[in-house]
């Protein structure tokens, strides 16, 4: 091995042990900014504690976890059928220049920086929504749990929600779009000779690519998680407990931004707290979606 060769060596190993030892900085650094917190509370009362207020030193993460899984599970839901939809149309079935047209137009959308789809959100997606589709909803369906509240409000976990849904959807979109193009032609060749329609070929082509759309939806779903700024002006941003989608809420993320410049002490700790428990999220989203994946791309392989 020559001189330079053994140095690029060492200089990528070094990279990759440092990229290794990333992620237990993280986990030790957040256990030791909240350790002043835990050697006071304890860590099973603290998540599923039903309220949080830093002036009553009450430590509840329950509601802050509920509503980040909430929002972003619909988000997600929201995000499947539109992204798949937008993808296959702009691959399968619109004219080259108008697929071209409407991929810039989906970069865009994904280029409008939070804060701006927040203000969106605020001036004119959560009133409309609010005189329309929330009354509609309670005024109907006010006897199921999700849809009950006591003061339809513009600003709460469905709004939320709707509004991640809109700015994931063009991550997934230009990911299974990729995907779709990277489909061999000899397959879509050998279904047409064997005289499908072109649904059925769209079918069968998505049934191909399952682990890229797979992964395209895990990639939203992180980035959902994630959003803090934008979530935190329009769902309303009160951390008491409901399972009802249509009253203000909390997540992990807006939570912390919201308070941690001011916290000191104990309150400080608190908010790194919840930020481990935020990072064990990620965690074990990754580990599940890693899991899941490898027995979609096992199954395509068989």
């Amino acid at each position: 091995m020559t001189t330079v060769r053994k140095s690029i060596f060492i200089f990528l190993g070094g990279f990759a042990l440092f990229l290794a030892l990333i992620l237990p900085l993280y986990f030790f650094g957040e256990l030791y900014g909240a350790s002043e917190f835990f050697s006071k509370f304890s860590f099973l009362d603290f998540i599923l504690g039903r309220e949080w207020s830093l002036s009553e030193q009450k430590y509840g993460a329950l509601p802050a976890i509920y509503g980040t899984l909430t929002t972003a599970g619909l988000a997600l839901l929201i995000t499947m059928p539109v992204s798949i939809a937008a993808a296959v149309a702009m691959t399968e079935l619109l004219p080259e220049w108008l697929s071209e047209k409407l991929g810039i137009i989906v970069d865009v959308i994904a280029a409008v920086p939070s804060v701006v789809v927040g203000l969106w959100g605020i001036a004119s997606l959560g009133p409309f929504l609010s005189d329309t589709l929330y009354k509609f909803l309670v005024e109907n369906l006010g006897f199921i749990p999700i849809f009950q509240t006591t003061t339809l409000t513009a600003y709460n976990k469905l709004t939320a929600a709707l509004m991640l849904g809109y700015m994931i959807t063009p991550f997934a979109v230009s990911v299974i779009k990729e995907n779709l193009r990277l489909v061999p032609m000899e397959i879509k060749e050998a279904a047409y000779a064997l005289g499908l329609t072109k649904w059925e070929v769209i079918r069968i082509t998505l049934s191909y690519i399952k682990p890229g759309i797979f992964a395209a939806l895990m990639l939203a779903l992180g980035r959902a998680v994630a959003e803090a700024v934008a979530v935190s002006m329009v769902i309303g941003n009160t951390c008491s407990f409901s399972v009802s989608l249509l009253e203000p809420a909390c997540t992990l993320t807006t939570l912390i931004i919201n308070n941690f410049a001011e916290a000191t002490g104990i309150e400080a700790a608190a908010l790194i707290g919840l930020g481990l428990v935020l990072f064990v999220i990620s965690i074990l989203m990754v580990l599940v979606s890693r899991l899941i994946y490898g027995k979609l791309l096992g199954g395509y392989m068989r």
